[in-house]
């Protein structure tokens, strides 16, 4: 999935810039990923699940919206920095997906329609990884990362997953 992630990122539209500083508080997707999201379409056959916000705990820098796709997958990410490229200091979320691909381990969450998910909270070592949630629905792979979570974000990803399953493709 990373390498996949990778792949996709390479081929990333330019960022956009999403306006002055965000507060803690809810970020709205739809809005943020506008730009992106009818080339996604365009490029894609894969179903975009997304939910209408995301919740965040602390402040947020200015954010920058990316996106990229291919036929069998696509990923959309936000970041504090236009020239982000994913790395750790100013990667904010971001939202995958690719068909034929199951969950990366065993299931531990129950979403929607009986949709069984992956949740993995954040992780430090060398670094901090991000929360993150996988699920399958369709026979696709949908893989959500936030860097600053709710305290809750178990519950708030969860929450994320049941709104984007519930809207159906954006």
């Amino acid at each position: 999935m990373r390498r996949a992630s990778l792949l996709l990122a390479a081929a990333m539209c330019a960022a956009t810039a999403l306006g002055a500083p965000a507060s803690a508080g809810t970020i709205d997707l739809l809005k943020a990923f506008r730009a992106e999201l009818p080339m996604v379409r365009r490029a894609t056959r894969v179903p975009i699940l997304l939910p209408h916000s995301l919740l965040l705990a602390g402040p947020a820098p200015r954010l920058f919206a990316s996106g990229g796709a291919q036929r069998g997958g696509w990923v959309l990410t936000l970041a504090g920095d236009p020239r982000c490229g994913g790395a750790n200091a100013c990667f904010v979320a971001s939202f995958e997906a690719q068909r034929g691909k199951g969950l990366p381990g065993r299931s531990n969450v129950r979403l929607t329609g009986g949709v069984r998910g992956l949740y993995q909270p954040i992780g430090c070592g060398a670094s901090c990884s991000p929360a993150s949630l996988w699920f399958v629905r369709g026979g696709v792979l949908y893989s959500w990362q936030v860097k600053d979570p709710p305290r809750t974000a178990r519950s708030a990803l969860v929450r994320m997953a049941n709104e984007a399953i519930r809207a159906g493709p954006r």
